[in-house]
């Protein structure tokens, strides 16, 4: 077996998926080759086989590796560009993912939504309306809402008539949107958590609406900063 290094802290399936997966990417492991058995993973790595049976789930829904019944998991045929790509796309988002992006948003749309206050049209008010009543209704069935959530965004930023800022935005929706989608299923974990979501974006609407630069800045602030704060407890 290939020496692998055990993992000083306990890691989840996505990252012990991350590190088989840069193995076989950069000729660790070759096509056609059989990889250790869930135990010997386990044992190597530092973690427990259902975590490595997991991060083998992940890389077979990409095709990465084939699970012969009574033979063991094997290394398919693969593109090694085509690869990534699919394996970025379907990687669930880590907590520090989440963290990391909404440092990013802060400092970003703290920005966007000035601007969207002091420019925003009346078109783009009843954008941001539409985004908040589908934000309504899907709290009103229980369902999550990211994708309104996004929309909403995505209208302040469109609110702001500033091109490089629509841009950035759209550079980040894939991951905005993973985001977005992974928080909420943590955040709707918790009671009431789901209403102070659709109350702040009311806020920010309201903030825009106005005209007031300052509170649609402070707003959308607490918005993202509660956020932060949840998903850290």
């Amino acid at each position: 077996m290939k020496a692998l290094p055990q993992f000083k802290v306990k890691k989840t399936y996505e990252e012990v998926a991350d590190y088989l997966r840069e193995q076989i990417v950069t000729g660790v492991y070759n096509p056609g080759e059989r990889l250790p058995s869930l135990r010997e993973l386990g044992e190597a790595l530092g973690v427990g086989q259902s975590t490595v049976r997991e991060a083998i789930s992940s890389l077979k829904t990409i095709g990465l590796v084939t699970i012969r019944q009574g033979e063991g998991t094997f290394v398919s045929r693969h593109n090694p560009e085509e690869l990534l790509s699919a394996f970025e796309a379907i990687r669930p988002m880590t907590k520090q993912d989440i963290v990391e992006l909404l440092e990013v948003r802060k400092i970003i749309e703290t920005g966007t939504v000035r601007l969207a206050a002091e420019r925003r049209t009346e078109e783009e008010m009843a954008q941001l309306a539409e985004a908040l009543s589908e934000m309504k209704e899907a709290l009103a069935k229980g369902e999550l809402g990211d994708l309104a959530d996004w929309k909403f965004h995505y209208a302040v930023a469109q609110a702001s008539h500033n091109e490089i800022l629509k841009s950035v935005m759209l550079s980040i929706s894939e991951t905005m949107e993973r985001s977005l989608h992974a928080s909420r299923l943590t955040l709707y974990e918790t009671s009431g958590n789901p209403e102070s979501l659709y109350k702040e974006h009311v806020d920010i609407y309201q903030a825009i609406c106005s005209q007031n630069t300052s509170r649609a800045a402070e707003a959308m602030l607490y918005h993202l900063v509660g956020v932060e704060k949840k998903m850290l407890t």
